[in-house]
């Protein structure tokens, strides 16, 4: 079953918890360069947005890698990464369109693997921010929002 991230920055607060368990999740340590989904301040608007890899269903990322180091075999709806095969050329950077990938320190890539399909993040996220749900969930929350709009529209 497909699954999708909802990310409302509209309630992202900022508090970076979602950095934080995820370099835990992946190093074992605090380390939020070792994140890979990252809060982007936009000061413009006032607001702070989280930034992952959203899986895209044809993921440019992917089809830009010379070296299949960015695969999704037959099993994984999700993009992953073998960083043996990486050459660090950086075209799966430059091709994202999301920002979804990340460099370490040691010329590798960072991209979200969605911690074996159960995204850690999701579940420290008090204000719900971000959510990974199945596709037919995404559908049913946006036609009651839509609704929602409608209601307090005609109320008005």
């Amino acid at each position: 079953m497909r699954h999708s991230w909802i990310i409302d920055p509209s309630k992202c607060t900022g508090c970076k918890s979602c950095e934080v368990v995820c370099s835990l999740y992946h190093h074992n340590e605090v380390n939020l360069n070792k994140s890979r989904i990252r809060i982007v301040k936009w000061e413009e608007e006032g607001i702070d947005v989280p930034v992952v890899c959203q899986h895209c269903e044809i993921p440019l990322c992917m089809e830009n890698c010379p070296t299949g180091a960015l695969y999704r075999d037959d099993e994984n709806t999700f993009v992953s990464y073998r960083k043996d095969l990486c050459i660090g050329c950086k075209l799966c950077l430059l091709t994202c369109p999301c920002g979804g990938i990340g460099l370490p320190d040691d010329g590798s890539i960072m991209k979200c693997d969605l911690c074996g399909g159960d995204p850690t993040c999701t579940k420290f996220c008090l204000t719900k921010a971000i959510e990974f749900m199945p596709n037919s969930q995404v559908g049913e929350r946006q036609k009651k929002k839509a609704a929602r709009v409608l209601i307090q529209n005609r109320e008005e």
